[in-house]
């Protein structure tokens, strides 16, 4: 029978592997680089109560104890911690500590009379996550999820599929040539797509161009578009 000693240390092997660095995960847990170490190296095994506090910083309070160690009975046993595991049922504070950012989301990509796409679901209950580091990102200020209206950017982004930018970057002036916006091409009807973006002619015309061959490259003066964002995360599914 295995020890609780060596499933919480399993446990805690496995979230420390997920971590850039020992040192970062003792400060995210609350306890000292030196204790980490010898609690992953059998050197201590701490007391339960320390065991707890370390569960509950990785979000698994309380009750859920049994299911941090549960990952640890799980390697033991040989198996790999299914995906569907990893992040089930964790706290805004657990996801935000792995590094886990919930956006706000848009539905439908028409621009509301304030010039902004009105939100559907907010961080509160949106089912949109990014992982910060990935993108480089330590906050979700900026960054807004959409549902790509339609398959010009096939089989790059599907119709249906989602997207992520950065509304920050939302100006001619910032135009990254090549790269892949949310832009409003009917001021009047206010509704967007996702589209390549270049100069035609430099501060005068954009070129507007889809990855889907069926729809036409076409070219739109600076005064008759609006740029919301550049994408820089996409999903095929949602």
């Amino acid at each position: 029978m295995k020890t609780i000693d060596k499933i919480f240390s399993e446990s805690l092997k496995y979230f420390v592997q997920q971590e850039r660095s020992q040192r970062s995960f003792a400060a995210k847990v609350g306890i000292s680089a030196p204790y980490l170490n010898d609690l992953l190296n059998g050197r201590r095994y701490g007391e339960d109560q320390t065991k707890r506090k370390i569960a509950s910083a990785l979000g698994y309070p309380d009750r859920r104890y049994e299911d941090f160690l549960d990952i640890g009975r799980i390697i033991l046993n040989g198996n790999s911690v299914p995906e569907s595991d990893k992040y089930s049922g964790l706290g805004d504070e657990a996801l935000r500590i792995r590094g886990f950012l919930p956006l706000n989301f848009s539905e439908q990509l028409v621009l509301g009379p304030d010039n902004f796409i009105q939100i559907t679901d907010d961080v509160r209950k949106s089912h949109v996550v990014i992982h910060g580091p990935s993108l480089r990102r330590s906050t979700s200020i900026g960054l807004q999820a959409f549902k790509a209206p339609d398959d010009s950017m096939e089989p790059l982004i599907a119709k249906g599929g989602v997207v992520v930018a950065d509304l920050t970057q939302n100006s001619p002036e910032s135009l990254k040539e090549g790269q892949i916006y949310i832009v409003c091409l009917e001021k009047e009807t206010g509704q967007c797509t996702v589209k390549y973006l270049g100069w035609a002619e430099k501060n005068k015309a954009i070129l507007v161009c889809s990855e889907n061959r069926k729809h036409k490259t076409m070219v739109r003066r600076l005064e008759d578009l609006l740029i919301v964002g550049r994408v820089i995360w996409s999903s095929r599914t949602f």
